[in-house]
This record gives structure tokens, sequence and C-alpha cells, in this order.
């Protein structure tokens, strides 16, 4: 099913990492690597990712490091695992016309019956990750304004 990929993984522990530390902390890239054990290089590069994401603020020279730019309150979900999800829908039909572009269409997907039902559940799958704070999912993923899974699934079986 749905399944995010391990830079989005590595993004999400390194903010939550960084949250955990007293507001304007900076960590360097290798003592964030040790800290959460996963391998330095490729963090490195999710680091970066992060940082022309805006999430993520990064420093030169000694002392320097990464440091979070918002609150877990202002960040969105979706602002810390875009970067590094080159699919984000459930079928290669329901992409985006910019991710889709390189994507073979469905033979089908002009008579298909399933297509535009599933890309009404896709379109609200990624509207809770777009209105999801990282503060709701590090707490869970319970939080005001979001629609329950019952609420998701009564307005996705009125589409089709």
């Amino acid at each position: 099913m749905l399944k995010v990929n391990r830079k989005s993984e590595y993004a999400l522990m390194t903010v939550q990492h960084l949250a955990r530390l007293p507001a304007g902390t900076v960590l360097a890239a290798q003592q964030l690597a040790e800290e959460l054990g996963v391998p330095e290089d490729l963090l490195a590069k999710v680091l970066q990712g992060l940082k022309r994401a805006e999430v993520l603020q990064a420093s030169k020279g000694a002392g320097g490091g990464y440091r979070l730019v918002r609150t877990l309150a202002e960040l969105r979900f979706i602002d810390v695992i875009g970067p590094f999800e080159d699919h984000m829908a459930m079928v290669s039909c329901c992409e985006t016309p910019a991710r889709a572009a390189g994507s073979a269409m469905c033979e089908r997907a002009e008579s298909c019956g399933v297509r535009q039902p599933i890309s009404a559940l896709n379109q609200l799958l990624h509207s809770q990750m777009a209105q999801l704070t990282m503060d709701q999912f590090l707490k869970g993923g319970g939080g005001a304004g979001l629609r329950s899974a019952a609420e998701l699934a009564a307005e996705a079986s009125l589409v089709g």
C-alpha cells in the first residue's frame, strides 16, 4: 500500500530529534547521524533536501550544523516528506501532471471504472497530509481539524 521511502523516514526522524532539543540548537550532520543511528552519507542528502524545503537552516564553520526553522506546530507533514517522495499517488494515473510526465499512462485510463474513486481517495489522503502538523503527527496523528478515517471513507464513497 502506501509507504514512505527511507529518505522521508530519516527526514521525519531528524525533525523529531531536533525538536526535542532546546530551541535554536545546532547539530552537525555527523553528530545527528550518530545520535539517530543512520548512515551519514544518506542523512547528508536528507538534510540538504530539508534545507531546500526551508524546514532546516544550515550554518557553516566551527559549531555549524542544522537547526529547525519553524516549530512543529508550523511545520506540515507534507513539508517534511514532500521533498523525498517522487510518487505521492496510489496509482500512476492519479499522480500530479508534473510528476506523471515521466510515467507511462495506463492503457485503460480512459475507460477505467476505479480511476475516479481512487483519484478522489488520493486527493483526500494528500489533503490530510497537507493539514497534519508535525506536532499532531508526533503525538500520534490525532488533531483538531483532521477528518477521521470514517469521514474520509464516507466522502470517498460519495465520489464514486
